[in-house]
Formats: C-alpha cells, sequence, structure tokens
C-alpha cells in the first residue's frame, strides 16, 4: 500500500542557507519533531550525506531505517529506502526555487509504503501530517537560525 503527499512552503531565506539545513541531517533530532536519533553513515565526495540511519517515533509507527541521498546543489535532495522495520520503500525529495529577495519556496515530496497494514484514510492523513509538520519545522528553524 503506497502513499504519495507533497506540499509547499515559502521560507524567509536564501536556498543556500535553506538546503545547509536539510543536509545537516545530524541535526535533524533537535528541531524535527518525530526524529529521535538521526546518525551519518556514509559522506559523499560533496561533504554532504550520503546514507543516514534514522530513529522515528511518529503517531502510528516507531521504525528505524536507512536513506540514501542524491544533492543536486543547492536547488535538490532525493532520497530512498535502503533498509527498514516497518517501511518497504520510502522515496521523498525537497525542491527549493529561489523566489528571489531572500525567499525560497520549498517542496516536498514523500512515497512512503509500510509492510505493516493500517487504513488507508489514516495512512494518508498521517502521511500529509508528516509532510505538512515537517515543512513548518524546517521553516520555524531556518528562519529563526536567520534571525540570530
Amino acid at each position: 500500500m503506497v502513499d504519495h503527499a507533497q506540499s509547499s512552503i515559502v521560507i524567509e531565506a536564501r536556498p543556500a542557507v535553506v538546503m545547509g539545513t536539510i543536509a545537516d541531517l545530524a541535526a535533524y533530532p533537535t528541531w524535527v519533531g518525530q526524529i529521535e536519533e538521526a546518525e551519518i553513515l556514509e559522506v559523499g565526495p560533496d561533504g554532504r550525506p550520503r546514507q543516514a540511519r534514522f530513529r522515528i517515533n511518529a503517531v502510528v509507527m516507531k521504525d528505524e531505517f536507512v536513506n540514501e541521498y542524491t544533492w543536486k546543489g543547492d536547488e535538490q535532495v532525493s532520497w530512498t529506502l535502503v533498509s527498514g522495520q516497518a517501511m518497504s520503500a520510502q522515496d521523498g525529495s525537497y525542491l527549493l526555487r529561489d523566489l528571489g529577495d531572500g525567499r525560497t519556496e520549498v517542496t516536498y515530496e514523500l512515497t512512503v509504503e509500510l509492510k505493516v497494514k493500517i487504513p488507508a484514510l489514516l495512512r494518508r492523513k498521517v502521511q500529509g501530517g508528516i509532510v505538512d509538520a515537517a515543512l513548518k519545522d524546517l521553516k520555524k528553524h531556518v528562519e529563526k537560525l536567520v534571525e540570530s
């Protein structure tokens, strides 16, 4: 059972600042509500994470998983699931668009397939909530950094 969610938000910061925050996967537990632990397993030649392990505590499940990342400058990052306990697939991306005047539009897409059976309505609601919460957390965190 595959579910897809997508949402966008405008952040008052330049794309490089936003992508720098996204790329700091190890710091996610300090500002992403559902992530309890994040560990960089491998770093790519550009100095950004290539593989990372996460432990999450989401509304309907707890999971530990490893994602592999592909970075395209300060415009896009995508990832795919390498291994997981509760998920059999996860594909996601952040796409950044420079709006000028120090603002960035961030679009987050997430597709997840769970190993456990959860009613479709609940799965879609949770998935959309995860995407919306992640964008709001990102906006709050980045704008607080920019203010400092």
